[in-house]
């Protein structure tokens, strides 16, 4: 793999891992366009998914602060996200781990993953609509709507159904306030990112660029990743999601006929 491809694959990696347009869906397509073979792909991505990971880190550290302070110093709103976080990414394990042997079929399909771009396609519109019949309205954040949040992560794990695009539906359908809604879906997906990624790097064996390609590819993945947050969360502020539905069946169509 050249660095070049590497880059490409940072910056498609990068937009599209928080815009909700699913980044498992775009590096499956564009892997398979490149004809990348898993060997090439894997320690890419798992670098890459290390990048934007990063991102949220930062991007979140407010939320990661008021968790731990939750931990050490027994603060109860610290302490009440932190349960909704491990219940959301609960629910998420207990669906994710079951579907793995599909996931992996269906990133060998681009016809299956137009079908789940259109699927998120679906979910934009009709949680753009939803909200909207809300106003501004804002339910609380409970156990319940961390788990439906949770349950919807879990099932976004198919290539082309968007994770944020997927969680922050469930948020809006559940009432929650847009920004709400944003932030909570960003931070539940820390630590199944992390998780995820931990699973993947134990299957590299050996790496298909050098170390300071991966490393200049990694960097543009946390830069277009921090900035992708912030996009995100003005959209779903905006309830703009439509535009990022138009292109998921836009992205699917292309897939079809690839």
């Amino acid at each position: 793999m050249s660095v070049a491809e590497a880059v490409l694959l940072a910056i498609v990696q990068g937009l599209t891992e928080f815009l909700p347009v699913s980044s498992s869906g775009h590096l499956a397509l564009v892997e398979h366009w490149l004809g990348l073979s898993e060997m090439m792909r894997l320690p890419v991505s798992v670098a890459l998914h290390f990048g934007t990971w990063l991102a949220l880190l930062i991007y979140f550290r407010q939320e990661l602060l008021l968790m731990l302070q939750g931990i050490v110093a027994g603060d109860a709103e610290g302490r009440r996200l932190l349960g909704y976080v491990a219940l959301a990414n609960g629910a998420t394990v207990a669906l994710a781990l079951p579907l793995k042997a599909s996931v992996e079929r269906v990133f060998e399909s681009p016809h299956f993953i137009a079908l789940f771009l259109a699927l998120t396609s679906l979910l934009l519109f009709t949680s753009e609509w939803r909200a909207m019949q809300a106003g501004k309205g804002d339910q609380p954040l409970n156990w319940r709507r961390a788990l439906l949040v949770g349950i919807a992560q879990g099932i976004a794990v198919f290539p082309g159904l968007s994770r944020s695009g997927t969680t922050i539906a469930a948020g809006l359908f559940c009432g929650l306030a847009r920004e709400r809604a944003g932030r909570f879906a960003f931070v539940i997906s820390i630590p199944a990112m992390l998780g995820a990624n931990v699973l993947e790097a134990k299957n590299i064996t050996a790496l298909p660029i050098g170390i300071g390609g991966l490393l200049i590819a990694v960097a543009f993945a946390f830069a277009t990743g921090y900035l992708a947050i912030h996009w995100a969360l003005l959209t779903v502020q905006r309830l703009q999601l439509r535009w990022f539905g138009l292109y998921c069946l836009l992205v699917a169509s292309v897939a079809l006929v690839s």
